[in-house]
């Protein structure tokens, strides 16, 4: 994984070990895996609000670094650090606004722990408790609505697992509809390249009868058929910048403030005006 490559960079920049400590997008673990790690600091990746991971990262009062979730630094020697998730959906949703489309669907991994899967009415988004999840969404929300579309006009899809399986079944059930989205929001590249072969299956082309776009910018976006227009962000910055500031606060010094990484659109082949 990208992130975990630039933390691990930053661990060997500092003569330091790494130690995984598994968590799990249900919330099925044991907090007991953090209150007995013998570590100096955490750095943690994407956690639902009020994990108790999260909490037994806080009892323990070591160093820690928040990646992307969840929002609050609310314990003495934390910091955090994410991505423009909002403006970099926003871009992507604007980008098919101005190509014309105004069917758009959206493909989104979990929006909590113990997702339900299947399509996401207002009262299932409402319990988003990703804070990425929720920022990429709002994103979304703002750049359709202010083409004029009602967001509940926009079908979404919560997927079990950010796998491209799941974004398959999202798409054949959003493409099912009639009328049928243009065009497809996808939360991550997997879930678009799922969404990509989906349509395949169905006889739709891509761009020609469905745009889609992902975010990540993982490698294999520059090589999918056809290539996949998507939101970059460095994950290996990413991490590397949340290993440099644990080494920092291990080191004495006091904590950050939390960082902000900047996204871009990445236009690729993917997309185009819809017909007609």
């Amino acid at each position: 994984m990208l992130f975990f490559e630039g933390v691990s960079r930053a661990a060997e920049e500092a003569g330091l070990g790494l130690l995984l400590v598994p968590g799990s997008i249900s919330g099925r673990h044991d907090p007991q895996a953090v209150r007995g790690a013998a570590v100096d600091g955490f750095v943690v990746y994407c956690m639902a609000e009020g994990d108790q991971m999260i909490e037994a990262v806080r009892d323990r009062r070591l160093p820690a670094v928040l990646v992307d979730d969840p929002p609050e630094v609310s314990a003495e020697g934390m910091t955090r650090v994410g991505v423009d998730d909002e403006g970099g959906a926003r871009a992507a949703a604007e980008h098919l606004v101005a190509l014309g489309h105004r069917r758009i669907g959206v493909v989104s991994y979990e929006l909590a722990p113990e997702p339900t899967g299947g399509l996401a009415g207002p009262d299932r988004q409402a319990q988003v408790a990703f804070r990425s999840t929720r920022l990429r969404l709002g994103g979304y929300r703002a750049a359709v609505e202010g083409a004029g579309v009602p967001w509940e006009d926009v079908p979404v899809y919560e997927c079990r697992e950010n796998v491209p399986g799941e974004g398959a079944r999202a798409a054949r059930v959003l493409l099912g509809m009639d009328p049928r989205p243009t065009a497809l929001l996808a939360t991550s590249d997997q879930l678009a390249f799922g969404a990509i072969e989906a349509a395949g299956e169905m006889g739709l082309s891509v761009p020609g009868d469905l745009s889609v776009v992902g975010f990540d910018d993982v490698p294999e976006a520059a090589r999918s058929n056809p290539p996949l227009t998507t939101v970059h962000q460095d994950h290996v910055q990413k991490g590397l910048l949340a290993g440099r500031l644990l080494v920092a606060t291990l080191g004495g010094e006091e904590p950050a403030a939390p960082k902000t990484l900047r996204t871009r659109l990445v236009v690729r082949e993917s997309t185009t005006p819809p017909r007609g």
